[in-house]
């Protein structure tokens, strides 16, 4: 039996667990139904400067689909549509990816084609917009939390008074 408290305690010597706020987020579609999932760290203020960077290069992304014909089902209508389609996808994928630190386009565009069309805009642009709004509620919350953390120490400093009431 010691010798399998001393392994526990060697396994945990060999590893260090930190927080990063990964988080596994579920991704449905509106009928409830789960399309995949998505690790990544919604508070991550890294992210603000690669969305930057993502929003500068989306519209050459999606600029060569302009002059491609597109079925309703994301599909091109020939070769050369299926080719730029592919590409455009690609670089999609890779810029989405990279904004996220995760695997948003397995998460996202696994059942979906990104430049499905749907209610007048790309099936990816609404994917964006949903965790654009994800992240700043997350984000808005964690800032709460440490606010009031904030204010649990320094109460006494800003109004002259303890927590307790005393001096």
């Amino acid at each position: 039996m010691a010798d399998l408290n001393e392994k526990k305690v060697n396994d945990e010597l060999n590893e260090i667990v930190v927080d990063d706020g990964y988080l596994r987020i579920p991704v449905k579609n509106t009928y409830g139904e789960q399309i995949g999932v998505f690790c990544f760290n919604p508070t991550d203020i890294g992210i603000l400067k690669r969305f930057e960077e993502v929003r500068n290069k989306f519209e050459s992304v999606v600029e060569p689909l302009q002059e491609t014909n597109i079925n309703p089902d994301g599909t091109g209508t020939n070769t050369t549509d299926v080719q730029q389609i592919e590409e455009a996808e690609k670089r999609l994928y890779d810029l989405c990816d990279y904004l996220f630190g995760g695997e948003f386009s397995k998460a996202f565009f696994g059942k979906v084609n990104p430049f499905s069309p749907i209610d007048g805009k790309f099936y990816c642009e609404n994917a964006l917009n949903m965790v654009a709004n994800f992240i700043s509620k997350k984000f808005d919350t964690e800032v709460s939390k440490i606010s009031t953390r904030v204010d649990k120490y320094t109460h006494g400093i800003r109004t002259g008074r303890h927590k307790d009431g005393t001096k």
